[in-house]
């Protein structure tokens, strides 16, 4: 039996060094990739330091020109802010403008308003006052028929005493 668990320790053993060992050499394949490309860059590196350097003297002989540039862009500068300054003025004056625009429309509209309830206003005095004199000939008109009638009435009855009396006196 000592035999047997002996047996299986060793398996066991035998089995986690097989394991490290696996992952040993992956993590050793790692490393050694990482190295080359880390040599790789640093000639990468080196190549653009000598590309820059070469630029560098490229450029030291050309400073006026550098200067020429500088002095154009500072003309430029100054054009465009010229530039700027007239069409903020222009907007300016626009704006002045479309103030008074605002301001006179403004008070053609409030004039129209005011003129408008005073004429809403005249037409309910002049509708009222039509409605009244209107109800006053009514009445009239009742009052005058009321009167015609009663003198129709009367016209009626003078005559039929005038027959009356013309019967009477041929009698």
């Amino acid at each position: 039996m000592k035999e047997v668990i002996k047996t299986i320790v060793i398996v066991i053993l035998a089995g986690v060094a097989i394991f490290y060992g696996v992952r040993f050499n992956k993590v050793d394949k790692r490393m050694g990739k990482l190295n080359s490309q880390d040599s790789l860059q640093s000639i990468q590196v080196k190549k653009f330091d000598h590309r820059v350097h070469d630029l560098e003297l490229k450029f030291k002989g050309r400073g006026e020109h550098i200067q020429e540039f500088q002095s154009r862009l500072k003309e430029f500068d100054q054009e465009l802010q010229n530039t700027y300054d007239k069409f903020n003025s222009k907007v300016d004056s626009l704006d002045y403008v479309f103030q008074g625009f605002r301001q006179q429309t403004e008070n053609t509209l409030d004039a129209i308003k005011k003129s408008q309830e005073e004429m809403n206003n005249r037409i309910y005095e002049v509708r009222n006052t039509a409605r009244d004199e209107r109800l006053k000939l009514r009445q009239l008109v009742r009052k005058v028929s009321g009167r015609l009638s009663n003198l129709q009435d009367e016209v009626d009855n003078i005559n039929k005493q005038l027959e009356q009396k013309k019967k009477k006196e041929q009698q």
